[in-house]
């Protein structure tokens, strides 16, 4: 650092050196630079779009957004990665006790003897909670879910087991790389379902609930339905990008457990806000029905507050949606359901009463379901902040 300060205070500024720049020139060199980067950018989009739609199918080609011509809808998903690639890990917790943790190369029937020996089964049940897309073990909600969870089970003397399941090596991935993502699903949801049925096969009578948001919905019902070891899941905005109108064997879907219910918030509109102007599609739950129940705050899509400049903020809703419910039962009771039966791009605006009662969110399951005859498409209408009713 000495050198180079001395070789700067020893140069001798030339008599011929280039004028200093003036407000006006910098603000032109800004000005160029700005466009430079916007080309850049366009050509870096437009190159990934013409890639990706080499891939289509293009008899199943619906663009959401007519002015790009393709879609996530209905692209093909490549092979899906193996687990020693996305190295899954499982994080038991018990109030009063030490987490235990399961990697994924864990032997599942050890596991699961464990977990009985330490206590994690001897609880009223076993709640398994699971991210998305571009989120990881870290991710603040998930730990959140988590405690929430625990303050009521201590309100109410009773305790639970909240079993944490990240899976950022397949789903943190770069936004391109969404429906690699999606294939994801099916491997993540194939290991956890050893643990799943093992736990089953030493404890029959341990109560399994999963709670999974985005892809991690359909991780729940890709295990639910191999294991048939699940009581409840419950689908906060499922994934609709790879997933909807088209028939997928990793779609969560109502005979994954017992109950399933899902809570749609980010399903398809025909408005397109600024933010979406660039994206392939401007949705990236669901609203078609896949659930025992099937709750439609605010029809499902498009959330007041949500803002129109954040991409993902209707999906992001279902998150806030649930948490608050935890903590706030009898909240979100609803005797309203829709007046039809949406489609992926058809959605529903109008509802009507039904003698039937439900409760969106944690206590959805202390209900009664309605008779098969009745419907169960849920409207609720709510605030664009919280309290959300």
């Amino acid at each position: 650092m000495a050198n180079r300060q001395h070789s700067l205070s020893t140069t001798t500024p030339s008599s011929s050196s280039p004028p200093s720049p003036t407000p006006s020139s910098i603000s032109n060199i800004v000005q160029d630079t700005i466009i430079q980067v916007d080309d850049n950018l366009t050509k870096l989009f437009n190159d990934s779009v013409q890639k990706f739609t080499k891939e289509f199918d293009d008899d199943k080609i619906m663009p959401t957004n007519p002015s790009l011509n393709f879609s996530f809808l209905h692209l093909k998903m490549p092979d899906p990665w193996d687990i020693e690639t996305i190295k899954p890990k499982i994080v038991f917790y018990k109030r009063g006790q030490p987490e235990f943790e399961v990697d994924h190369f864990a032997n599942a029937k050890q596991t699961a003897l464990s977990l009985n020996k330490l206590g994690f089964l001897d609880t009223e049940r076993l709640i398994l909670i699971t991210h998305g897309f571009h989120n990881n073990f870290n991710t603040d909600w998930l730990h959140d879910y988590k405690e929430r969870i625990f303050n009521v089970s201590a309100q109410r003397k009773v305790a639970q087991t909240v079993a944490i399941l990240g899976w950022g090596g397949g789903a943190d991935i770069l936004v391109f790389r969404y429906r690699q993502a999606a294939a994801n699903v099916l491997t993540v949801g194939e290991w956890l379902s050893q643990y799943i049925k093992t736990i089953k096969d030493v404890k029959p009578d341990t109560i399994i609930y999963g709670i999974g948001h985005s892809l991690g919905a359909h991780v729940m019902g890709v295990a639910g339905r191999i294991s048939k070891g699940f009581e409840r899941i419950t689908g906060l905005d499922p994934a609709g990008p790879c997933f909807e109108k088209v028939e997928n064997s990793q779609t969560l879907r109502a005979s994954d457990a017992g109950f399933v219910d899902v809570i749609h918030t980010d399903g398809y509109d025909s408005k397109l806000d600024p933010s979406e102007w660039f994206f392939p599609v401007n949705h990236y739950g669901s609203l078609v029905p896949i659930a025992s129940l099937d709750f439609y705050p605010n029809y499902g899509y498009h959330q007041p507050g949500a803002g129109t400049f954040t991409v993902a903020g209707s999906h992001l809703r279902s998150l806030e949606l649930f948490e608050w419910s935890i903590t706030n039962p009898n909240k979100f009771l609803t005797k309203q359901v829709l007046s039809s039966t949406p489609d992926f791009d058809e959605p529903v605006n109008s509802n009507e009463p039904t003698k039937y009662t439900a409760e969106m969110g944690y206590y959805a399951d202390r209900w009664q379901l309605p008779p098969i005859n009745a419907s169960t498409l849920y409207y609720i209408e709510t605030n664009k902040q919280e309290p959300w009713v």
